[in-house]
């Protein structure tokens, strides 16, 4: 089952750094672990950024032989919840 989640983008651009968000769908049989990262929120409030009242997780998803590691928006315990919740939802297809 596809989940959606909101990822945290930094990007170094030599002196600065622009820091945005995007949507992204991640396979939830392939996501790893899930673990609340509050390095995130240290690192935003240094950079003023918009972002930086949010709380986020670490999402490591498998890619076979590697994993992935996905700053998402949200803590552990709301993106687990949505897992076991779209888990649970009975969807028809083409119905």
């Amino acid at each position: 089952m596809l989940l959606k989640i909101k990822q945290l983008i930094i990007e170094n651009e030599g002196y600065k750094r622009r820091i945005t968000a995007r949507n992204i769908f991640v396979n939830s049989a392939n996501i790893v672990s899930i673990s609340d990262y509050h390095g995130a929120t240290d690192f935003l409030v240094t950079e003023e950024s918009t972002f930086s009242k949010e709380q986020f997780s670490l999402v490591k998803v498998s890619q076979g032989a590697s994993a992935t590691e996905i700053i998402a928006f949200g803590t552990a315990e709301s993106i687990h919840s949505e897992i076991n919740e779209s888990l649970t939802k009975k969807e028809l297809l083409h119905g």
